[in-house]
C-alpha cells in the first residue's frame, strides 16, 4: 500500500494564538450556556414571573376593594333598613286619631283596623305592637293572629330597648324614635318603637304612667335581601349560621351588642375575572417572546459557532501558510510518484492550489447516491472544483489521491462547512465528504467536525467522512481518532477498498461503518466470474463486521445486476447521475414527493 513520504502530523511549530482566536474562550459552548443562554433564561424566566405576579396582586387587590365595597353597601343598606322602619313607625306615633285612640281613650277595634291590617298584609311591617312603659303588650298583632304578653318575652333586647327609649325621652321629649335589630322566634328583625303623641303643641308631652309605646317589626326575609340586593347592585346575600370560607360576611346585633344573625353572600371577584381573561393573552404573549428568546439565542449560537470555525481555520491558515508554502513543490513532486492523475491538470494546477489562498476558492458540485432496491437517492457526495486563471476548472477526481489529500488538509473544515450549509434543508440525505488521513490523525479534527454541524444544524449521523484505503496508516494508529469521531456520532467509511494487510484490520466490527468499492474491484465485474469473486469476497468480509458497503464508480451498466445480487444496494456513478448542481440535486430530493402529491 503505497503512503504519503511526507510527515504531515509533524508541522512547524506554532504560533501563539491571538486574542482574536481565544475571544470565545477555550470551552465556547460552555461559555455560551453559562454567560449568555443561562442568565437569558432566568432573565425571561423572572420577566414572566414578575408579569405573572403583578397580575395576580392587582387582581387581588382589585377584589379585595369589591369585596370592602359591598361590606360597606350591605352595612348602607340595614342602616337604610332601619331609617325606613324609624320613618314608618314616626308616621303612625305621631298621628292625632293615633293619640286620641290609644291614649286617651283606647280603641282595640281602631287599631285592629289601622294597625293589625297593615302587620296581617305585611307591607310596611309584619308585626305590630303597643305596649305600656314597662312592656305589657295591650294590642299586638302579625300575620299569625293577635300577641299578647310582655314585649321582653317577643325578643330579650327589648328591655334595654325601653330604657334607651326613656333616657331618650327624658332628654328629647316624646318624639324620640329608637330603632335597631333584635331576634325572635322567627329570626332576625329591624325594631323600631315610639311614644305615641300628638303634633298638637298642647298634648305633645304625654305623662310617663299614661305613655303607650308603639313598636313596628319588619324580619330579614330574603326578598328584603333581594330587593337590597337589586337596589344596591351586590351578590344576593343570605343569613348563614357558619358563612363559607369564600364568602364575604356582616353580623347583626342588637342594642346590647349580642348577635342576632350573620348575613353572607359570594362576592364578585372582577379581579379574578380580569387576571383569568388576560392570563390567555399574557401566557400566549409569554410563550411567544420565549420562542424568539430562543430563535435568538439559536441564532446567536450558530453565529458564534461559525466565527469560531472562521477564526480557527484562519488561525490555523496564518500559522501553516509558510510551512504550506515550503511544501508545495515537494508535494507535486511526491504526488507525481503515485496513482498518475488524469490528462487535464497539471503539476502547476497543484502548486497553484497548494502555493497560494487559491485552495479555499472551491465551488461543490454534488454526485447522487441511489439505493437501487428502494428505488431513491440516499445522499450525494460533495466534490470541490477550483478554477484556474483562466476560469476552467480543476475538480478533485482528477487528482491523485496525494494531491487530494494534500488539498483536503489544506481547505481543512471549510469543505464540510459549506456543504453542510447546503444540504441540511434536504432531510434524509447523507452527505459523503473526503478527507485525508493527516486530518482524521488531527487531535482536535473531531472538535472542529463537531463545531460545524453545530453551526450548520446537520445531523453529525448524515455526515459520512471518506478515506482513501490505499493512504491508511495502520488501523491501531487512526482507532482513538476514528473513536471520537464516531462517538459525535460521525459515520465514517473507507474509499477505494481493496484487500490488504491493513485494510482488514480496519474491517473489524466497530472501527468503520462502511466501505466505499472503487473502479478496481468493480471494473470488469459484470464479465469476469474473478471479478465477482473478488468483490463477493470483500462484500461478505464486510458484512460480517456489520459495514455498509456501496459500490461507486459505476460507468458500466452491466455491473449494477452482478453486485445487486452479491448485496450491494448503494450505488454511485456516472451510469445513474454524474456530478450536479446543488439545484439539480434539490430537484432530485423533492421529486418523489411530488409525484406522489401528484399522484
Amino acid at each position: 500500500m503505497a503512503k504519503a513520504s511526507f510527515d504531515a502530523k509533524s508541522p512547524p511549530p506554532a504560533a501563539p494564538l491571538q486574542p482574536a482566536a481565544l475571544a470565545f474562550g477555550r470551552r465556547p459552548l460552555r461559555s455560551f450556556a453559562l454567560g449568555i443562554a443561562l442568565p437569558a433564561f432566568l432573565l425571561y424566566v423572572l420577566s414572566a414571573a414578575l408579569v405573572i405576579g403583578a397580575m395576580t396582586l392587582m387582581a387581588r387587590d382589585v377584589d379585595r376593594q369589591e369585596d370592602s365595597r359591598g361590606i360597606s353597601a350591605m352595612h348602607s343598606a340595614l342602616a337604610g333598613f332601619l331609617n325606613g322602619l324609624s320613618d314608618s313607625v314616626s308616621d303612625e306615633g305621631t298621628w292625632s286619631e293615633a293619640h286620641l285612640n290609644v291614649v286617651v281613650k283606647p280603641d282595640p277595634a281602631w287599631m285592629d283596623n289601622t294597625w293589625g291590617t297593615t302587620a296581617r298584609l305585611g307591607q310596611t311591617y309584619d308585626l305590630v305592637m303597643v305596649t305600656d312603659q314597662d312592656g305589657g303588650i295591650i294590642f299586638g298583632e302579625n300575620n299569625a293572629g293577635a300577641i299578647v304578653g310582655n314585649v321582653v318575652q317577643r325578643f330579650a333586647s327589648a328591655k334595654a330597648m325601653l330604657a334607651s327609649l326613656d333616657k331618650g325621652i327624658a332628654a328629647t321629649g316624646d318624639a324620640t324614635v329608637l330603632t335597631a335589630f333584635a331576634a325572635d322566634q322567627d329570626g332576625p328583625a329591624g325594631v323600631a318603637a315610639i311614644s305615641i303623641h300628638t303634633t298638637a303643641s298642647a298634648q305633645m308631652s304625654v305623662p310617663r304612667e299614661a305613655r303607650r309605646i308603639l313598636w313596628i317589626e319588619r324580619h330579614v326575609t330574603p326578598a328584603i335581601l333581594q330587593e337590597i340586593s337589586s337596589r344596591y347592585q351586590m351578590p344576593l346575600a343570605t343569613l348563614a349560621l357558619d358563612p363559607p370560607e369564600d364568602s364575604s360576611a356582616i353580623s347583626i346585633h342588637n342594642i346590647t351588642g349580642g348577635p342576632v344573625g350573620t348575613l353572607s353572600w359570594v362576592p364578585d371577584r372582577p379581579g379574578e375575572a380580569a387576571f383569568n381573561r388576560a392570563l390567555l393573552p399574557a401566557s400566549v404573549l409569554l410563550v411567544v417572546i420565549g420562542g424568539l428568546l430562543v430563535l435568538g439565542l439559536g441564532m446567536l449560537r450558530r453565529s458564534m459557532l461559525k466565527r469560531i470555525v472562521r477564526l480557527a481555520s484562519h488561525e490555523s491558515g496564518m500559522r501553516g501558510r509558510e510551512h504550506d508554502n515550503a511544501r508545495a513543490s515537494k508535494l507535486v513532486d511526491e504526488a507525481s510518484a503515485g496513482r498518475p492523475r488524469r490528462a487535464d491538470t497539471s503539476d502547476d494546477d497543484v502548486a497553484l492550489l497548494l502555493g497560494g489562498s487559491a485552495a479555499g476558492d472551491f465551488e461543490i458540485a454534488y454526485q447522487p447516491i441511489f439505493d437501487i432496491r428502494a428505488e431513491r437517492m440516499v445522499g450525494v457526495e460533495a466534490l470541490l472544483r477550483w478554477r484556474r486563471p483562466d476560469r476552467s476548472l480543476v475538480a478533485q477526481e482528477v487528482l491523485s489521491p496525494l494531491e487530494l489529500s494534500a488539498l483536503m488538509e489544506k481547505v481543512g473544515t471549510l469543505a464540510i462547512r459549506r456543504a453542510s450549509d447546503e444540504v441540511v434543508p434536504l432531510l434524509g440525505l447523507q452527505l459523503v465528504v473526503k478527507v485525508s488521513p493527516s486530518q482524521l490523525q488531527s487531535d482536535v479534527f473531531a472538535e472542529k467536525v463537531t463545531a460545524t454541524l453545530n453551526a450548520t444544524g446537520l445531523p453529525p449521523h448524515r455526515l459520512h467522512l471518506t478515506v482513501a484505503t490505499d493512504q491508511l496508516p495502520s488501523a491501531p494508529v487512526l482507532r482513538p481518532h476514528l473513536a471520537r469521531l464516531r462517538g459525535a456520532g460521525v459515520q465514517v467509511a473507507l474509499a477505494d477498498f481493496a484487500f490488504s494487510p491493513d485494510a482488514l484490520d480496519y474491517l473489524d466490527p466497530g472501527l468503520v461503518d462502511g466501505i466505499r468499492l472503487g473502479v478496481a474491484v468493480t471494473g470488469g465485474i459484470g464479465a469476469r466470474s474473478g471479478a465477482r469473486a473478488y468483490a463477493s469476497t470483500i462484500i461478505d468480509a464486510a458484512r460480517q463486521g456489520g459495514i455498509d458497503v456501496t459500490a461507486t464508480d459505476i460507468d458500466d451498466k452491466t455491473a449494477v445486476g452482478p453486485l445487486v445480487r452479491l448485496g450491494c444496494s448503494e450505488f454511485q456513478g456516472s451510469v445513474f447521475a454524474g456530478p450536479v448542481s446543488l439545484a439539480t440535486i434539490t430537484e432530485l430530493a423533492l421529486a418523489p414527493a411530488q409525484e406522489r402529491k401528484a399522484g
